[in-house]
């Protein structure tokens, strides 16, 4: 009151204009903290609806910063441990009115169990999207294509490898390469010393209606090298011109133990003549019966206690039940000639081999196959079992063998008919 008399009476100018700068500065002073100059002009036109949409806004991006480093570590997220993270977020913000945390709470959880209403995405949602297609992509990168199985190259079984490495350092006319260069199956039977007995089948062409299927054995006696080594020659010419007319399966080593030794022998590592080892046919006598009566007992053809004592004859019988060939052709030396078991007319030579039928032997190959098994079995015999023929010979005999299938097959030879009766046979390989 005194203020204004003064104003009122006195209208001094100078007086006038020092009142004025002290009402002023009072009123400035007087001015409430909340309409203080902002930070951000523009946060006085900010209502508290608007804050606390904000708030809202903040709990989203937090929660789903959470659930992004979440998912980075492959597991759930913890609601309890995100929530109070930011409630605390909440109350360290000044620039905006306050939240109650009951509120805040209820709001936050309404919003992150809530699947009902639709959701605006952000740029955190697209965020999290893009972590979870990267995983997704990952997951069917890495997993197993089931519609394609990769052709899965390996090289030869280890005892193969072992094998032809000895035959090579053994016999001058197969090397170790060429022993390889066949590619024989991984090994299913071994000898006495257990020793692989290579295999090589050379199946038919699918479209072929039960083709011949021939057996060929070679190296039955470890002491004949040239039986081994033709037989080995012959495989060769097979692998580079087998065309799927027959089914060939050869075994060009079934005694391995007799060859390999220092001093090949006829029999194996238990001393047994292999070709006096199989089933005898009914009406002949016993192999051991024979041996001790007619074979004087010479070690040479000792035919072992039993019929299929050995592995190695085993493992022929059950070649010929699995295969059920219709001829088997079993190599040999030094005779010269070529012998034959079966009432299927025989060729009349091979190359220079002409045929002699020279009769079985109880437990012989010969013997087994035919009168056991009735399968005919072509011996071929050649002259010098540590030389080998020339090559025109080897030809010669090769081609005549495939000509005599041939023949036998589709001509009017009786393999045909034989294979005729005995179509509900089929090869178990």
């Amino acid at each position: 009151m005194q203020v204004y008399t003064i104003l009122q009476s006195k209208p001094d100018p100078m007086f006038h204009r020092m009142i004025t700068i002290l009402v002023t500065g009072l009123t400035l002073g007087m001015v409430p903290p909340a309409l203080s100059e902002p930070a951000d002009p523009l946060s006085l036109y900010t209502d508290a609806s608007h804050s606390e949409t904000n708030s809202q806004s903040n709990q989203i991006t937090i929660a789903d910063q959470k659930q992004i480093s979440v998912l980075q570590a492959h597991r759930e997220p913890d609601i309890e441990t995100v929530l109070p993270t930011t409630a605390s977020k909440l109350a360290n913000t000044s620039d905006t009115p306050a939240v109650s945390e009951v509120d805040t709470d209820a709001k936050i959880e309404a919003i992150l169990t809530s699947d009902t209403q639709p959701k605006i995405p952000t740029e955190t949602d697209a965020k999290t999207e893009t972590i979870s297609q990267v995983k997704t992509a990952a997951t069917i990168e890495n997993a197993p294509d089931k519609t394609f199985t990769p052709e899965v190259v390996t090289g030869p079984h280890e005892d193969v490898i072992s094998i032809c490495k000895q035959i090579g350092e053994k016999l001058g006319s197969v090397s170790a390469e060429e022993c390889l260069a066949a590619e024989f199956s991984p090994p299913r039977f071994y000898s006495h010393n257990h020793l692989p007995l290579l295999e090589k089948h050379f199946p038919a062409s699918p479209n072929r209606e039960d083709p011949p299927r021939i057996l060929f054995l070679g190296g039955i006696h470890g002491d004949e090298y040239s039986s081994v080594s033709i037989s080995f020659k012959w495989l060769k010419i097979l692998q580079e011109s087998h065309n799927g007319t027959f089914d060939w399966h050869f075994m060009p080593l079934t005694n391995p133990d007799g060859l390999l030794q220092n001093k090949s022998t006829r029999v194996n590592a238990n001393k047994v003549d292999l070709n006096r080892n199989f089933i005898p046919a009914e009406t002949s006598i016993d192999p051991l019966q024979h041996w001790q009566n007619y074979a004087r007992k010479r070690a040479r053809y000792y035919p072992g206690t039993k019929p299929l004592s050995e592995p190695e004859t085993q493992a022929i019988h059950q070649l010929i039940d699995r295969l059920r060939p219709d001829v088997i052709v079993s190599v040999h030396a030094p005779h010269g000639i070529l012998d034959y078991d079966g009432t299927i007319t025989p060729p009349r030579n091979l190359g220079p081999l002409q045929l002699k039928q020279l009769g079985t032997y109880p437990g012989s190959l010969g013997n087994y196959g035919w009168f056991v098994k009735q399968i005919p079995v072509m011996t071929i015999e050649l002259k010098h079992a540590g030389i080998m023929p020339g090559q025109n010979d080897i030809d010669r005999m090769w081609a005549d063998l495939i000509q005599w299938i041939q023949q036998r097959t589709e001509g009017d030879g009786t393999l045909l008919a034989r294979k005729e009766s005995m179509r509900e046979r089929k090869p178990t390989l």
